[in-house]
This record gives C-alpha cells, structure tokens and sequence, in this order.
C-alpha cells in the first residue's frame, strides 16, 4: 500500500537496567561457546520482578507520545504487539498500555503475530487513521520479557536469543518527522505447521510445566516424510523477497536508494545469508551489529533500530529508510519510510 498522508510522529524505547552478557550465560551452562560463535550475540537486558512487556511498552509509550508533541486527546486508537507472557493470563494488555499512556475511548487492540507483530500493527494501524480521518494519531507498542521457567532465554530457541525491553511508534496522518511512503504485508499459511510440528493440543498455556523448547517444533515438522525442507526455505525466502519488493515498488525507490536498512536482530547465520546475502543489504546500513548488545528485544527490534538511527547515526531530510520483519505464521511485512526533518528530540 503507499501512502501520501501518514506519518511518524514519534519513537519511544524502554531498555531494563539489569545486564546479561553471553559469557554469564555460559559460565552458568546456559549457553555455550559453540553457539556464541554461530549465533553472535553479546549480552542483553533482564527486566526486573513487575516489569512485564506491557509495564515496559507504557513506559516506550509515554516516551514517544512525549516525543510526539500530540495531546493525548488526538490518539483514537493503541495497538499492542508482544511474543511472550504479558504477566497474567486471560486479560487484555493492550487495554493496560493505553490507560497507562494516552488514556482516551479509542480501542486498543492486542496484535500476536509472532516476531513480525510491531509491524503488522503498524500496518493494520495505518489501516484504522485512513479510514477514520478524525482521529489525528494512533500508538502503536510492543514489549516483552522472557523468563524462566516458562521461556529460557538462552535455550528456547536454537538459534535467536531473546532480551527484554519494550518499543513504540505514534502515527499521525497529519504530520511528523517522517512519511511513510509504503507498507506491505504478505504470508504464506503453509508454513503455519513448521512451528508448531505435530505436537498435541493443550487445554491450557503451560499445561506440561516444562519450559518451552521452540525449536523442538520445527524438528518434529521436518522430521515428518511429506515435508519438502528446500521447498519450504524457498517459500521463506520467497516471502521475504517478495514483501520488500512490493513495498519498495509501492514507495517508487530502489533498494540502494535507502541509507539505512532496519530487520530484526535475529542469529548471525540467519542474517548472514538470509538477509543481507538473500537481499543485497548492506550490513553497514543495518543497525545489527549495534543492537548486539540487547539481542533479540522480542518484536520491538525496528523501533529500536529507528530510534538508535535517529540519535546517533547523523539522518537527514530526504534519508530513506527500509524497514522489514517477519514472523512464524508466516507473515512478512516490509515499509519505506522518509525523514522529513531531525526529530526535535534529537
């Protein structure tokens, strides 16, 4: 979809004091050297006892509605994203996050799309301020913490590691100090199974009180005999092509007419070869090898990203900037962004 008229009007981060390095992991026999090596991460945040995601996206929240210079009086609708435990069952995060930021009667929606979630409710957000043109802004957050016993950070997951912290994003289809010139999303539902393998259902979350081995569930799906693996990593490949495809097309920009390109801050190997060799990114224009330091921030890497770009990597008027994420699912969303001016926060 391209856009004339929608904008960021501001970037909010939360980052939790407490700090984890890959060598504390390994000498606790949490993680080893073999995957420091392959995976490349160097440390992360730990929230501490209460800072859940959605305690955290309110904090992110006021930062960039702050930011913003909006009156919360101008936000018709709050989007929460997360992948983890939003500290209590059966409640609605998203209904947290708005009273704890812009207040109001708009709705808040809860978005759990994966890792793909920021910007799947950027997405569906941009949606809502077109077709209510009465409502100036909409927040847009994502916060999560993983904690054991239900989530091992270290070893839920074969490859990406996961650190806590929270990000958000207010649009405006009035003004900002970007345009989005284009969002798109794609997915392929065929590949919904490859996460969740062939494992029983649960009547209820943490039926089995071990924790979560997420990896265990693409295993059982690539060991079942009908599964194509080249077939499927095509298919992966595919959507991550295709997303950034359309929404550069849509923007009317080549790939190398972008300064800067933000993803998530996925394992060394994953963006190795499955971004920046299968799209042609160049490493120097991510913010990847600085954001080392928190590892992957559950689905709120981009407005990380965004916000690290905005203060210290010099943008200007008229820098294009690339953002792209994905999530099991499988759904893909891409969007070019245009710096109209230097945030006065900056």
């Amino acid at each position: 979809m391209r856009w004339n008229d929608l904008y960021i009007a501001g970037v909010g981060t939360y980052l939790p004091e407490q700090v984890e390095t890959v060598d504390d992991a390994i000498a606790a026999g949490r993680y080893t050297e073999e995957k420091k090596a392959m995976n490349g991460y160097r440390e992360l945040r730990v929230a501490a006892p209460g800072e859940t995601g959605p305690v955290m996206a309110a904090k992110a929240g006021l930062e960039a509605v702050e930011r913003s210079g909006l009156s919360p009086l101008d936000f018709g609708l709050t989007v929460h994203a997360s992948l983890s435990h939003q500290g209590l069952d059966l409640w609605t995060p998203a209904s947290y996050v708005q009273a704890n930021t812009v207040g109001g009667t708009g709705p808040a929606f809860e978005v759990k799309q994966g890792c793909n979630g920021l910007m799947a409710a950027v997405d569906l957000a941009a949606s809502y301020l077109s077709s209510h043109r009465d409502l100036p802004a909409a927040l847009v957050t994502a916060g999560d913490a993983f904690h054991l016993p239900y989530f091992d950070r270290w070893a839920s997951e074969e490859q990406n590691v996961n650190g806590d912290g929270a990000g958000a994003l207010v649009l405006s289809n009035r003004s900002g100090f970007a345009r989005i010139r284009s969002i798109h999303s794609h997915s392929d539902s065929t590949l919904e199974q490859m996460s969740r393998g062939f494992q029983p259902w649960t009547t209820g979350p943490f039926a089995d009180g071990q924790t979560l081995q997420l990896s265990s569930g693409v295993e059982d799906f690539l060991q079942n005999a009908d599964v194509d693996l080249d077939d499927m990593i095509a298919r992966i490949g595919g959507g991550v092509r295709h997303s950034l495809k359309m929404a550069l097309y849509e923007a009317e920009i080549e790939l190398a007419d972008a300064r800067f390109f933000l993803h998530q801050q996925l394992a060394e190997t994953i963006v190795t070869h499955g971004i920046c060799g299968l799209l042609g990114v160049d490493r120097a224009s991510t913010t990847y090898d600085w954001a080392k330091q928190y590892s992957m921030v559950g689905t709120a890497d981009v407005a990380l990203g965004l916000d690290h770009v905005l203060a210290e990597r010099d943008p200007k008027p008229g820098d294009l900037i690339v953002l792209q994420s994905s999530g099991a699912g499988y759904v893909w969303t891409a969007a070019v962004i245009e710096i109209l001016e230097v945030p006065s926060w900056v």
